[in-house]
């Protein structure tokens, strides 16, 4: 789009929105009310709805009406129903595109050090403060951005605080994120971060296929260990399906980089996505791969620990601390790849050696 294009634009819109942009709203009904969210809409077909109330996680993400993520059986909740004690954390997980695990807790309930630890921790139920964002043109195209901060502290505990900025374009049909997390407190803390990313039908069918530079695939409990071999595949949703999880060894590319490829259809991959990481601050990964009825979902997980819980980490001599005035950068981008070559090419570049 040039600058004469842009104009060209403005001249046949009343507003922005009209092709694309961030529009704010709140939740009206049920455990949802009040909750507030901001709306992202990109000219490409790209949507996805920022939800600041939530940790600054993403719920809902769709491609020119097509729904990319899986959405839990609660959906949307108010983070005044969150409960931290033992797997109560599922009661207010909306699943969503994204929803961050952490920052001084992951994965699953433990007593660690003397303190009882719930499922997954509390940043993706904690308000954010000091948000603000902006649509600004620059060059041929307008820069969406939106950006804020999560804190987990208490008396006599962590002070950690989460600096998201999320950013995408007009033009765009991807996203990024960059998160930096700090320690704000006076002693050194656990710093666990798992992005918890979640994708469902129509993009996720019994066909999909996923492709990744993995290495080495680790089951985490034997009910997975029978399927290890069929990690990259899927089957027809069956009612009471157990939960699978793998953890991936990955092979990151020259830049430090890691990227998964979904892809609708193993044997005619027509659309998918692509998400990349930045390994050097996420070198672990995890799989959660759910083919019931009604959670029929795929999780892929960067992250800087496994979903085991944070006393299995500190046993394993892997929990990674942070010290006071420490900060640590987190970085991510997904991509729609919304036509055959896209895809193929995205699948080509994994399959090459690293």
């Amino acid at each position: 789009m040039s600058a004469d294009c842009k104009d060209e634009t403005r001249r046949h819109i009343g507003r922005l929105s009209q092709a694309g942009g961030i529009t704010p709203f709140l939740y009206a009904d049920g455990r949802a009310r009040g909750t507030s969210a901001l709306r992202v809409k990109t000219a490409t077909g790209l949507e996805f709805w920022v939800v600041p109330d939530r940790g600054m996680d993403i719920y809902e993400a769709n491609f020119r009406g097509s729904s990319l993520c899986w959405h839990s059986p609660q959906g949307m909740v108010h983070p005044s129903y969150y409960s931290s004690r033992g797997l109560e954390w599922l009661k207010t997980f909306s699943g969503g595109l994204l929803t961050t695990c952490g920052l001084t807790m992951a994965g699953t309930p433990s007593i660690d050090d003397g303190e009882e630890l719930g499922l997954h921790g509390p940043i993706s139920t904690t308000p954010a403060e000091q948000l603000r964002w902006s649509e600004r043109w620059e060059g041929t195209d307008c820069l969406f951005e939106i950006a804020g901060n999560v804190r987990e502290s208490s008396v006599f505990g962590p002070n950690m605080l989460l600096e998201r900025r999320i950013t995408t374009s007009l033009k765009s049909s991807a996203l990024e994120i960059e998160d930096v997390v700090s320690n704000e407190g006076v002693r050194v803390t656990p710093l666990m971060m798992l992005y918890h990313f979640n994708f469902g039908y129509p993009l996720l069918t019994a066909s999909s296929q996923i492709y990744a530079p993995t290495k080495e695939v680790h089951p985490s409990d034997r009910f997975s260990e029978e399927s290890v071999m069929r990690w990259s595949e899927f089957e027809p949703a069956v009612r009471d399906q157990q939960e699978r999880v793998y953890f991936h060894d990955m092979a990151a590319d020259k830049d430090g980089w890691v990227g998964i490829v979904l892809a609708n259809d193993r044997d005619q991959p027509q659309f998918g996505i692509r998400l990349s990481y930045d390994a050097s601050t996420l070198p672990q990964f995890a799989q959660w791969k759910l083919t019931g009825e009604n959670h029929f979902v795929l999780g892929l997980e960067p992250s800087n620990c496994r979903t085991l819980g944070r006393k299995a980490e500190r046993e394993r001599g892997t929990l990674e601390m942070l010290a006071p005035g420490e900060k640590r950068r987190f970085r991510l981008r997904f991509e729609v790849l919304d036509d055959v070559s896209k895809l193929q090419r995205a699948i080509e570049e994994l399959q090459k050696p690293q």
